[in-house]
């Protein structure tokens, strides 16, 4: 018999890990660390799913919890001297047979772009992608929904700019 905790916490997993795991590759880059911080992030999910007193939606908890344990595993991944820059595979945006290869290309730049942004605007990016409501980022970054705003136009500049680079002089 499962306990009431399991029951939940696998309700969780089944609704929130394809966001979680997107997370993680936006994060990381690398699909087995992407899979490292996915249990990472599962683990601490769990351990402190008795502690969650609904103050804020679960989802904005799970994602604060995901977002936190990123920005630690990345930091910590820097201080170990890797730095590997690879396009994330599995994001499962849509059916790659289904998609032109131009499209795939332009997906697959646009993904390469956003590895390049610095941590916080690469979480902003995944979860705009994801459909993330500009509180709800707020909420898990830890800036004011304002500032996410603001956050997001620089972003679109400078993935337009890295997207659509001008050529110098007229």
């Amino acid at each position: 018999m499962r306990t009431q905790k399991e029951q939940d916490f696998e309700a969780l997993y089944q609704s929130h890990k394809d966001k979680i795991y997107r997370l993680c590759l936006g994060f990381v880059r690398e699909k087995e660390l992407a899979n490292d911080l996915f249990q990472e992030i599962l683990i601490k999910i769990w351990r402190h799913l008795d502690s969650f007193k609904g103050e804020s939606e679960i989802s904005t908890w799970i994602y604060r919890i995901a977002y936190n344990t990123a920005l630690t595993f990345s930091t910590k991944e820097k201080k170990q001297g890797e730095k590997k820059v690879e396009i994330p595979e599995n994001l499962d945006l849509a059916d790659p047979e289904n998609l032109s290869q131009e499209l795939e290309n332009r997906l697959q730049q646009l993904y390469q772009a956003i590895s390049e942004l610095n941590e916080l605007d690469r979480i902003i990016a995944t979860l705009l992608l994801e459909g993330t409501a500009y509180k709800i980022i707020a909420e898990i970054s830890g800036i004011s929904e304002n500032y996410v705003a603001v956050k997001v136009n620089r972003i679109k500049a400078l993935l337009t700019q890295k997207l659509n680079p001008q050529p110098h002089g007229n």
